[in-house]
């Protein structure tokens, strides 16, 4: 029995150091890879390593098949240093290969069933797919809305604000569209106080300075000013 704990927990350290040095790639830092290693248990040390390997075969499946993507949610937050546990993989994809996106990731779901979130034309079979140890795969298409997403959760979760309008993006930076995400999330939901502690722990991991605000969008400065803290 020992044994067999002692191979599972080797297994989950050498997933987290690929994962961390993913990280140190993304981030164009020049520590070293135990630096960054210990970077990723101090941010994330309850992160699953099934819902590693689940973004590590969905994000190798979408490249083989030459379709651009961006990472966000719980794993998007693990890749900036700043994670927290997640169940799921969240992945932006333009929306001219949704579609393909989505056929092309049915060759590792392990569940023909897949997940409807109900957006205008979404794959008949449905956003999401059952990845690898059932591990849920969403498929966001570039231009979804935040109050679109608000309005799926339920309408009486959701609340207006100018933020609302902010959509999924692969353009500009990835730290600044995140971050914009996060709190276009945080302001258009009753129930997304998660997304605003989410921005401050990156405020915190990246130091993030205050005047970072005027690389985000108008609607969601005010938000990140508030929310700023020294790091």
């Amino acid at each position: 029995m020992n044994t067999i704990r002692s191979n599972d927990r080797s297994r989950s350290e050498n997933r987290a150091a690929r994962f961390a040095n993913r990280l140190l790639e993304k981030a164009g830092h020049e520590a070293s890879v135990r630096e960054s290693a210990g970077l990723l248990f101090e941010a994330e040390p309850m992160m699953h390593p099934h819902v590693l390997d689940a973004y590590e075969q969905a994000a190798q499946t979408l490249r083989k098949a030459r379709i651009p993507f961006r990472e966000t949610g719980g794993i998007a937050l693990n890749l900036h240093g700043a994670g927290r546990p997640t169940k799921d993989v969240d992945l932006i994809v333009r929306r001219s290969d949704w579609l393909r996106a989505r056929q092309a990731l049915g060759q590792i779901a392990s569940d023909r069933q897949g997940i409807r979130f109900g957006l205008p034309g979404e794959p008949e079979a449905g956003l999401a797919v059952v990845g690898p140890h059932g591990i849920p795969i969403e498929l966001w298409p570039e231009g979804t809305t935040h109050e679109e997403i608000a309005r799926i959760r339920g309408m009486q979760k959701a609340r207006r604000h100018p933020a609302g309008k902010l959509a999924f993006t692969l353009r500009g930076n990835a730290t600044a569209a995140f971050i914009n995400d996060k709190l276009a999330s945080y302001l258009s939901a009753r129930d997304r106080l998660r997304d605003a502690a989410d921005v401050q722990s990156l405020i915190k991991r990246l130091k993030l300075p205050l005047g970072f605000a005027r690389r985000l969008a108008r609607e969601v400065r005010p938000a990140y000013r508030r929310l700023w803290t020294r790091p």
